[in-house]
């Protein structure tokens, strides 16, 4: 497709949120200049690989939209122009993203370790993989099933692309993913045998790291990306399931002894344990929102100026769009990428030809908000009111679940600061709470004391007062909005 699009059709495609762009797209925008300090996180990442004599185990935070992906594509080409050999992991391939354990990520990492180097051409030692492959059936497997597994994966082998060895972790990570019977057989299996599945892991990624160095290459490095996408969920002890995941098994993610970059929640960052998530992992970065408004809702003109250009390099502003409707899409975005592609999408749905209207821009922000007004608890609009006129946000489980669910995005200015979803911000449930917390808050204005009622007067005096009274002229406007 070429860029800028002309048609709506063209134009649709275009602007698919979903859509990760490769590092050579020409739509891409860098947006390090509107983030603030930490705008280049992907960069840092690159440079602390470049100067560290050991592996590093890195945590790239951000919203679920923010472009954490698309700045790490940029980064693995960088580290590949570099002279890197980059393995690319998308945890959501393998993971059921709703329900994930730390069994799960090692077996995910493992088998793409083995699938992403066979692509690139460099094979693991068969002995080892064979030596994995015969402990892993023995912990996981009842007799004479790993014949018939290796039957029915020798099978589906299509060209070599995919091993054996790759096939029956597949098959595994597949049965983890979907079956919930299987997946907690599989865990109870594997749990008290962890140990051992790391270091064979770790055993199989020193492999790698050779091979890379063999083909000449600088080292290994292991992007896991997605990760930030696995549920929020409290489990029964009060803990929280990304705290679990990176805080309490953390060693476990840093023991394969590579270089290696995990995106991870940016909740997690305003977990009560945020002190124990730097002790597990010292080098993080956080990617803030494109901030396209200061503290004050005053424009900022950067931040607007690299949204737009989000748009212009996707389709024809001029021919497909009414005029101030890209103003008012970059308004009403956040300053989040993805949430102005989701916007401009369903601005599309509410229209049949060129152009994009205004009206069809505000119709598809009521069908964002509704998403949020049908989310959000209802405990939580108290503390949005409260966030609001902070522009911070406490270490507390509801606070991580609003970073978490986006009605809350943060943003740097010098130092980080947070701000309320554009489309929550309208929602008549968070109007209420502002007015209740300032009503409620020191120094608000007491309440009107209400006049004592009039003194009861005889028809006749009434009927003279109605009389000689002027009737005051009625405005057409309604009230003003507070």
């Amino acid at each position: 497709m070429n860029y800028p699009a002309k048609t709506i059709k063209d134009a649709f495609n275009a602007c698919d949120p979903a859509e990760q762009l490769t590092a050579d797209d020409s739509r891409y925008v860098d947006f390090a200049e509107a983030r603030g300090s930490d705008g280049a996180a992907a960069s840092t990442c690159r440079k602390r690989i470049l100067r560290s004599q050991r592996p590093l185990v890195q945590l790239l935070a951000g919203h679920r939209g923010c472009g954490k992906s698309t700045e790490l594509s940029q980064l693995k080409n960088s580290l590949e122009k570099d002279g890197f050999t980059v393995v690319w992991i998308d945890a959501e391939v393998d993971l059921d993203l709703e329900d994930t354990e730390p069994t799960d990520i090692l077996l995910a990492l493992i088998r793409g370790l083995e699938t992403e180097l066979r692509k690139q051409e460099m094979l693991l030692p068969q002995n080892e993989l064979n030596e994995f492959l015969n402990w892993f059936s023995e912990v996981v497997l009842e007799k004479n099933e790993r014949v018939e597994l290796e039957a029915a994966v020798k099978a589906e082998i299509k060209g070599g692309i995919q091993s054996l060895f790759g096939g029956i972790l597949s098959t595994f990570t597949g049965m983890i993913k979907t079956g919930t019977d299987s997946k907690k057989t599989i865990r109870h299996k594997l749990e008290p045998k962890l140990s051992q599945l790391l270091d064979r892991g770790k055993l199989l990624f020193q492999n790698g790291r050779a091979l890379a160095m063999k083909k000449g290459n600088r080292d290994l490095v292991l992007i896991v990306d997605g990760l930030d996408r696995i549920a929020l969920k409290t489990k029964s002890d009060g803990r929280a399931s990304h705290e679990i995941l990176f805080i309490d098994r953390g060693d476990l993610l840093k023991g394969f002894d590579c270089h290696t970059i995990l995106t991870v929640p940016i909740s997690l960052m305003f977990s009560s344990r945020a002190a124990n998530l730097v002790a597990v992992f010292p080098d993080r970065c956080v990617l803030p929102m494109v901030k396209i408004a200061d503290r004050n809702r005053e424009p900022d003109l950067a931040g607007c100026r690299l949204m737009r250009q989000v748009l212009e390099k996707r389709l024809d502003v001029n021919a497909l769009t009414e005029s101030g409707t890209v103003e008012r899409l970059i308004e009403l975005s956040g300053g989040d990428p993805r949430q102005l592609m989701n916007l401009i999408r369903s601005a599309m749905d509410m229209i049949d030809e060129a152009p994009i209207t205004l009206g069809a821009v505000e119709k598809a922000f009521h069908r964002i908000q509704n998403d949020y007004g049908r989310s959000i608890p209802n405990d939580h609009w108290s503390l949005l009111a409260e966030v609001d006129q902070s522009h911070a946000v406490k270490n507390d489980a509801a606070h991580q679940s609003m970073l978490y669910n986006l009605s809350v995005l943060e943003y740097q200015n010098g130092d980080r600061w947070c701000a309320i979803n554009p489309a929550v911000r309208e929602l008549p449930q968070f109007l209420d709470a502002v007015k209740a917390l300032r009503a409620n808050s020191p120094g608000a204005s007491p309440p009107v004391k209400k006049k004592a009622a009039p003194k009861k007067t005889s028809a006749k005096k009434a009927s003279q007062k109605k009389v000689t009274s002027k009737k005051e002229p009625q405005s057409k406007m309604g009230p003003k909005s507070p």
